[in-house]
């Protein structure tokens, strides 16, 4: 037998060697695999949230662009004009000068024609009163109103190209001044049922002219014209006149800063006197309507451009309050245009022509004259995309602009503003009326409110149920049947929004409303009766059978079910005798406090049940992995149970506790179905808990499928998701440098 031997010390290593070098490396292999599929793992969310935010971010960029003008063309037309018009296209324009009107071609840069109006005579236009719409009335040298309809057609060849063709329609002229005087004040209306005019007749006097359109039975139209003068007493010359459409009313400017008003259902009283200038010696040069015809803006002899409401009080007097004051002219200002799409308007001096925004009160552009020349006429493109200028050179020059959102700017989106209708300015969301004229108005602060007032609701609700539940279950239950209770709690976690907004909609809110005294009493009847049971506890030891040590929730249930019962009982009796037998009328006459069926009570019960399991999972989970030896450590010094889960277990966990609250504070603020189930979606900014509201996430759920893509309300929607995506991140943000103190104050027990 061949026995192997060797000396002690030289045995052979290398296969002990190879057996642990080869685990060693599988370990490395194993770990370098794991730590880059961890680290390409995170790097595809973070790239994945910045690319979401990058979209968010080019979608409300446009917001916040300037608005900027480009000047396309330039030619000389061949008189002075005294008010222009445009067509839609930037095609063709009108002019008015004193011999007639003209029409150029703006593409061509050249004259085209010079149509003939019937009984114009030797007549020389003295006084416009231009129009938007392409309906100007002239005030001639004889005395005259001539009536003119301007229309541009569009007409396509075989080849689908559109050419613009210009078409005169004129009314008759209709006499004003017998002594031959020209016209040179006169203003008009005109809506479906005919037209208005008035005219400055004489000194203090005005003539009034309506005109109205009836369909016959053939399918006719047939024209009744009307005429009356008026006297008005005023102090100094008439300077400007326009017409009040909302009160059917005519409005007056004098040179002594004095603004009258006529009612033309009872045209022979005496004029009202609304509102004047600061100093009597500072004229109204200018009044008109922005689009709606609620907005007035008034501009003076030192070149002020202010705005008004006309309000009407109770005992019907009609005043003036003035809303926004403008950037101011030089010089008068006389020149006016409004859009035919939003609140915008152009106000102009001989040396210089603004735009402004009703709404907002913001000056946005401004266009300069050339040296040695002022401004004639001036108008807004039908668009909004254009303006085209006149001066006393005769100079047309276009102006394409670009300006799709001019209602949005930090003080729009985020500040007060005084809309049209209202008594002062307010945070208001409402995208969308009846009318063309309505004014959007996109306050972001209801909605931010509204967000808040949910998330705080449903905290209130969750936050103190599932920290207590969290607390008995880790410290005090039997382990038995914590291994029940904590999976029930944590599959509520499953439930889906929709379903809990759904049940919220149809079974809560209407409960609720119906044992609301019943709800408001509980909390005091379910702690009073554990209160007597405790006491009962205490001072009769044979009842202690009834709650054992770790079963004391059986007990705690039934008295909560007892508690309740009474609470509806005694809700009932307390709502027959002191509430006036119904708590939405006492509520009513006594709090002055309307009761919404789905309101912020209803949402912070049915959005606590979403937001308690992970509150109750997280805190748990902090409570129960406290090291054990200083639980053994407080017991072995002689602390009782109750008094180390309160000193030592507590505040080591404190840093989990934190961060489960404000994970389900990010979880509530985020929540969308529930609130957009279980509310009125009414932006209102009230505490209250019987009133609704409408959170950021549920009008982007509401106003997307509606939003035109790449509108404004799409774009303001992507506004609330980046608001909504920042404040997530800087409650988050803010949580995280708490948990990290709590945790680096506590981490030496």
């Amino acid at each position: 037998m061949n026995v192997r031997t060797t000396k002690p010390g030289t045995e052979s290593t290398k296969p002990v060697r190879a057996f642990f070098g080869k685990s060693l490396v599988q370990r490395q292999f194993a770990d370098s695999m794991a730590r880059g599929v961890v680290t390409t793992g995170g790097w595809i969310i973070i790239l994945s949230i910045l690319a979401i935010l990058f979209v968010i971010i080019a979608e409300i960029y446009p917001l916040f662009k300037s608005p900027t003008a480009t000047l396309i063309s330039e030619f000389k037309a061949q008189g002075v004009p005294l008010a222009i018009g445009m067509d839609p296209y930037h095609d063709k324009a009108y002019t008015i000068e004193r011999d007639g009107i003209r029409f150029y071609s703006l593409q061509e840069k050249s004259f085209e024609s010079k149509p003939d109006l019937p009984d114009w005579g030797s007549a020389q236009v003295t006084g416009v009163s231009p129009s938007t719409k392409h309906f100007p009335v002239l005030g001639l040298s004889d005395g005259r109103v001539y009536p003119i309809n301007v229309e541009f057609r569009s007409v396509y060849n075989s080849e689908s190209q559109r050419t613009i063709k210009p078409q005169l329609k004129s009314e008759s002229p209709i006499q004003v001044r017998t002594d031959g005087t020209p016209v040179t004040l006169l203003t008009h209306i005109k809506n479906e049922k005919g037209y208005q005019i008035a005219a400055q007749s004489g000194p203090g006097k005005i003539t009034l002219i309506q005109a109205r359109l009836r369909k016959t039975m053939m399918g006719t139209t047939r024209k009744t014209v009307s005429q009356e003068t008026l006297t008005i007493p005023a102090e100094g010359e008439i300077t400007a006149m326009v017409f009040d459409e909302a009160y059917n009313s005519l409005l007056l400017g004098t040179s002594f800063g004095q603004i009258l008003r006529i009612d033309m259902e009872d045209s022979q009283s005496p004029a009202q006197l609304i509102g004047a200038t600061p100093k009597p010696e500072i004229g109204v040069s200018n009044l008109n309507y922005v689009l709606g015809g609620y907005t007035l803006v008034v501009t003076d002899s030192e070149g002020h451009v202010n705005s008004f409401q006309l309000q009407k009080s109770q005992t019907g007097k009609f005043t003036l309050k003035k809303i926004y004051e403008f950037q101011p002219h030089n010089n008068p200002s006389g020149l006016f245009s409004y859009s035919l799409r939003n609140k915008g308007f152009l106000t102009g001096s001989k040396e210089m022509v603004r735009l402004h925004y009703g709404t907002t009160g913001e000056s946005q552009l401004e266009f300069p004259s050339q040296e040695k020349s002022s401004y004639t006429a001036v108008t807004l493109a039908p668009k909004f995309d254009g303006i085209l200028t006149a001066d006393n050179s005769g100079n047309l020059r276009r102006w394409e602009m670009e300006n799709p959102y001019p209602q949005i700017s930090l003080t729009g989106l985020m500040g007060e503003i005084w809309y049209e209708g209202y008594e002062g300015p307010e945070y208001v969301w409402q995208s969308t009326g009846g009318t063309d004229e309505f004014e959007s108005k996109f306050s972001l602060v209801p909605l931010m409110f509204g967000t808040l007032k949910g998330t705080v609701y449903a905290m209130f609700f969750a936050v103190p149920l599932a920290l207590f539940a969290s607390f008995y279950v880790s410290q005090f239950m039997k382990p038995d049947l914590k291994r029940i209770i904590k999976p029930v709690i944590e599959i509520m976690a499953a439930l889906p929004s929709v379903v809990l907004g759904f049940f919220a909609a149809l079974v809560i809110a209407p409960q609720v409303e119906t044992f609301l005294p019943g709800i408001i009493i509980m909390p005091i009847v379910v702690t009073a009766l554990i209160v007597i049971a405790l006491l009962a506890y205490e001072l009769f030891p044979g009842m202690r059978f009834l709650a054992k040590d770790g079963r004391e929730i059986y007990l705690l249930i039934f008295i909560t079910l007892l508690g309740g019962s009474l609470s509806f009982y005694g809700g009932t009796l307390i709502e027959s005798s002191l509430l006036l037998g119904d708590h939405r009328v006492w509520l009513k006459q006594v709090l002055e406090v309307t009761y919404d069926q789905r309101n912020a009570l209803v949402v912070g019960l049915a959005m606590g049940f979403a937001v308690i399991p992970i509150i109750f999972t997280i805190a748990e989970d902090s409570l129960s992995n406290v090291p054990e030896h200083l639980r053994a450590s407080s017991l072995a010094l002689g602390a009782t149970p109750w008094q180390t889960a309160l000193n030592v277990i507590l505040p080591t966990a404190s840093p989990g506790i934190f961060s489960a609250i404000m994970i389900g504070f990010g979880r509530a603020i985020g929540e969308t179905m529930i609130v957009l189930m279980a509310t009125g979606n009414t932006p209102v900014m009230e505490w209250s808990m019987f009133n609704g509201f409408r959170a950021l996430s549920a009008n982007i759920a509401v106003e997307l499928p509606e939003a035109p893509e790449g509108g404004t309300l799409f774009r303001i929607l992507f506004l609330a998701a980046f608001l909504l995506f920042a404040m997530t991140f800087i409650i988050n943000t803010l949580a995280e440098l708490v948990r990290l103190r709590l945790r680096k104050r506590y981490q030496g027990l």
